[in-house]
């Protein structure tokens, strides 16, 4: 008698044990897809279906406005030709001098030393840049200095990749105070 009852018992257990892998075997073999059965499920995506670009279909959509380029370049701007022609865009305000100023010290001090007499604390160690409030250096246009902040020249290192467009506007705009030519 006790082995019928254990017959029983593993007739059960081997009875489940077939229909759990039935039933995974039916999954598995792609009867259906979690994906498929989500689908059908009106508030969830399972992406499928959505808006896309087919390859020649139809022309890639415009960056939103406002979006930021993320390839490109810059206009290289010679600095070995007459500049005067590239003119500041960014009137000397308040606001304009005050951004130049925080520019100035974080990335200029060091050399020109803060009123441009070159006279920054790497100087002793280095060969000393010109004297930015020198009649020369006044001579030269907004775009000839915008240039130098951007490529650089000679013992002067390009700042292009560190100050960047409308900054280097407010650089110069400080640099012109510095020279007095408010």
């Amino acid at each position: 008698m006790p082995e019928a009852r254990t017959h029983g018992r593993t007739d059960a257990r081997t009875h489940g044990a077939v229909w759990a892998a039935a039933a995974l075997a039916l999954a598995a073999s792609g009867c259906t897809t979690l994906d498929n059965a989500i689908a059908k499920v009106p508030w969830f995506t399972n992406m499928a279906k959505q808006a896309a670009v087919r390859p020649f279909e139809a022309q890639p959509r415009l960056p939103p406005a406002g979006s930021v380029p993320t390839v490109g370049h810059e206009d290289s701007l010679d600095i070995s030709t007459d500049l005067k022609h590239v003119v500041n865009p960014v009137p000397r305000t308040a606001a304009s001098l005050e951004r130049g100023q925080i520019l100035f010290n974080t990335y200029c001090i060091v050399c020109h030393g803060p009123a441009g007499h070159s006279d920054g604390t790497v100087v002793p160690k280095f060969v000393p840049p010109p004297d930015i409030t020198q009649d020369a250096t006044k001579a030269r246009s907004d775009g000839y200095i915008y240039a130098m902040i951007k490529q650089g020249r000679g013992i002067m290192p390009r700042y292009g990749d560190k100050i960047r467009g409308v900054d280097r506007w407010n650089v110069v705009n400080y640099v012109r105070k510095l020279q007095g030519l408010q």
